[in-house]
């Protein structure tokens, strides 16, 4: 997906980049938002890069999940049509993978093609470790052949370990928001669960498996969750007219 918002402040070096990746504010951002940080900083920062990219694959399916123009997303898609490319060798390997000069490019010769025909000579896709079930490439994608040099390869290897940084806390954030929200859903749902348990027990004059029994007959034969039986009925006594 891409944005048509700017990063924070543009960039002209490295060092520039990596200090607004170091000022992520993780509850402001999700991952989506930091990676596209990534792929603009990446596309300022890095001399030569026309565009700019980040491909993820999970279970073995892989998407761009953020872009700064149509030429990374065109590029991107054409490797996972093909199930092969530089961009899935870098993330699924973690090794840096470089197309120097796509009009003599050998190892995918029909891919490169397909990148000379987009105007695309030369590339590079750097792998971000992100998580054990997720890989990551930060895809950098240049106009002339032989872009990038050794620097390059150095600075990109510097500016992936950055990005790994800032999605992996990312990533940690999110998965303990979600916890949390997970555990307070089934705090709210095990409480109106109780309320409804102890309206039945002393209606029926029953013991609480009893009470959780007609509840759980009641889910299955109208073939709702446990939770809405429970709620309709709280809310039938807590409405009930004195």
């Amino acid at each position: 997906m891409s944005t048509d918002q700017p990063s924070a402040a543009p960039v002209t070096n490295p060092q520039q980049a990596f200090a607004q990746l170091a000022r992520v504010d993780f509850g402001q951002e999700s991952i989506q938002s930091v990676l596209q940080r990534v792929a603009e900083l990446a596309k300022q920062a890095i001399p030569g890069v026309a565009e700019s990219s980040v491909s993820v694959v999970v279970n073995d399916k892989a998407t761009t999940a953020v872009y700064t123009g149509a030429l990374a997303l065109q590029l991107d898609e054409t490797q996972y049509g093909r199930g092969y490319g530089p961009c899935l060798e870098a993330a699924v390997g973690e090794e840096l993978r470089e197309i120097s000069d796509a009009r003599s490019e050998t190892r995918w010769p029909d891919y490169a093609e397909v990148c000379v025909q987009r105007g695309s000579l030369s590339s590079m896709s750097v792998p971000i470790p992100v998580h054990q079930t997720v890989h990551a490439a930060l895809n950098l994608y240049a106009v002339q052949a032989h872009a990038f040099g050794p620097e390059a390869a150095d600075v990109a290897r510097e500016f992936a370990s950055y990005a790994a940084v800032a999605v992996g806390n990312m990533h940690l954030y999110e998965t303990t928001r979600q916890r949390a929200e997970n555990l307070e859903i089934a705090m709210q749902n095990r409480a109106v669960i109780e309320q409804a348990k102890g309206i039945l027990m002393a209606q029926r004059r029953c013991d609480a498996a009893e009470a959780f029994n007609i509840l759980a007959a009641a889910s299955q034969r109208a073939n709702r969750k446990l939770r809405e039986i429970a709620a309709a009925i709280v809310a039938g006594v807590t409405e009930r007219p004195q």
